[in-house]
């Protein structure tokens, strides 16, 4: 039976109830376990009414519980994992990285500006037909590309006359010079070389004049086409006279200065001197691959020279970055790959070295 007490539905037991007998006396009602007084009768509703309640909000308040704790272990999770890919996306370079040691400037530009001349085949060049100075081509490139790739970098290419190459790491227009420059006492005045091959002074004639040369010492008296920027295949030329020549009692090796290496094969080719002179890597390559049966190779080479990266003396953190990333290259065999893809094998140096010096 259902009644309002004080403005509140309550529910409670009619002593007409079917499922009890009805009892006579107080004593009965106590006996039959029934409350015997209408505000008995609500206050045992109310209490077990309470009971199950409490029951039911301790067991929500569980549940709830054990929501939040997963919803905190997955929170922090995908915090921590956040963190970690942030980490990664930030991490800087390691000390032993050499890409830690690009200057500032040069890692935030992303580029390094490279001085390269490509009229050096096999080292750099443009393919037949070409004359976008983008298409270069050669182990210099390769390189080059090689190296800043270590490094995190690009590279763009500046050409330029070849003497104004070092001047231009002093003012800062360009960070590197790759252009098969040689390792000179001299030039290390202003200027640190990572030294990446050997050269060799080699003298050569036309393929027609072959015979009238079988060895160095026969140019001995002759003349010689030299690019007057080439002051390393010039002292060379020097040395050799005071030796070779000398030493046979013939007269030293007249030098034929030209503007530049396509002059010096002009004058050669139009028979205005006699040999001219250039690194082997390159007269091997022209002579036997590019134009084969117009060069002839006189003996063998007259000189053993190191050739460099060049770095501005002052730019020492630079300078180390390039040499520990071509230390990277010929550890993983990236720098004797390049080396045998331009048949230079026989010409790639075992180990880094600066200003000829190897670097521990």
């Amino acid at each position: 039976m259902l009644s309002t007490e004080n403005g509140h539905l309550v529910q409670f037991w009619t002593l007409n109830d079917a499922h009890y007998s009805q009892p006579t006396s107080t004593a009965q009602l106590h006996r039959a376990g029934r409350p015997h007084g209408l505000r008995e009768r609500v206050i045992a509703v109310f209490r077990t009414t309470w009971a199950a309640m409490s029951v039911v909000l301790l067991l929500l308040l569980a549940a709830c519980s054990d929501d939040a704790a997963e919803t905190t272990e997955e929170t922090t999770e995908d915090a921590d994992e956040a963190g970690e890919d942030t980490a990664d996306d930030d991490e800087a370079p390691a000390d032993d990285d050499p890409a830690a040691l690009v200057p500032e400037a040069i890692r935030e530009a992303g580029v390094l500006n490279v001085g390269n001349s490509p009229v050096y085949p096999p080292m750099s060049y443009l393919p037949e037909g070409e004359d976008d100075e983008s298409a270069r081509i050669g182990f210099d490139v390769d390189l080059a590309t090689a190296i800043a790739g270590e490094l995190g970098l690009e590279v763009n290419w500046m050409t330029q006359p070849y003497e104004q190459y070092i001047p231009s790491l002093g003012t800062g227009r360009i960070d590197l010079i790759h252009s098969a420059m040689q390792d000179l006492e001299e030039r290390r005045e202003t200027v640190d070389f990572v030294d990446y091959y050997l050269t060799g002074p080699q003298l050569f004639t036309t393929a027609e004049r072959e015979a009238e040369f079988p060895d160095a010492a026969s140019l001995c008296g002759g003349t010689v086409a030299v690019d007057s920027g080439d002051a390393g295949y010039r002292a060379a030329i020097d040395e050799f006279s005071a030796s070779t020549c000398a030493d046979a009692g013939l007269d030293p090796i007249e030098q034929v200065l030209t503007d530049s290496t396509p002059d010096a094969l002009l004058q050669l080719q139009q028979g205005r001197v006699d040999a001219g002179i250039r690194g082997a890597e390159s007269i091997r390559y022209i002579a036997f691959e590019q134009e084969p049966g117009v060069y002839a190779l006189v003996g063998d080479p007259i000189a053993e020279i190191p050739v460099g990266i060049g770095v501005d003396k002052d730019n020492t953190d630079l300078r180390d970055a390039v040499a520990g990333a071509l230390g990277v290259l010929v550890e993983d065999g990236t720098y004797a790959e390049i080396g045998e893809r331009w048949g230079l094998s026989d010409i790639l140096v075992d180990g880094v070295m600066v200003n000829g010096e190897p670097v521990s």
